[in-house]
């Protein structure tokens, strides 16, 4: 009997090594995986920031050539230049008190609000 109990013992300690191994191997391979998912990861985050810089600076070079533009414009003809604001002015107006084509007229109802009367 203590030949069979013995056996069994070597047999359950050679599958527990033989388990251990295999999750050890599992635990590489993830590790593994994961340094080269990190790896990717890092190099796509430094792309990223490369592009986003070339846009910035392209986005920062097309407002300088927006501005000497209208600068230019500005100086050469200033009477236009103070027509074309004025209209843009009128234009943010009208979009701020939500003027527009469906508009509705105020009223034809004296306001509620009560008014000092005349003596």
């Amino acid at each position: 009997m203590n030949d069979i109990s013995s056996e069994n013992v070597r047999h359950l300690q050679l599958r527990v090594t033989e388990t251990g191994n295999a999750i050890g191997e599992r635990v590489h391979d993830v590790a593994a995986a994961t340094a080269v998912a990190a790896g990717q990861a890092g190099d796509a985050a430094r792309q990223a920031w490369s592009q986003a810089g070339e846009v910035a600076e392209d986005a920062v070079d097309a407002g300088r050539r927006a501005t000497r533009s209208v600068s230019h414009q500005v100086h050469e003809s200033p009477l236009i230049a103070l027509l074309v604001g004025i209209a843009f002015a009128c234009i943010a107006a009208l979009w701020l008190r939500g003027g527009g084509p469906k508009a509705i007229a105020p009223s034809s109802r004296k306001s509620r609000v009560a008014t000092a009367q005349k003596k």
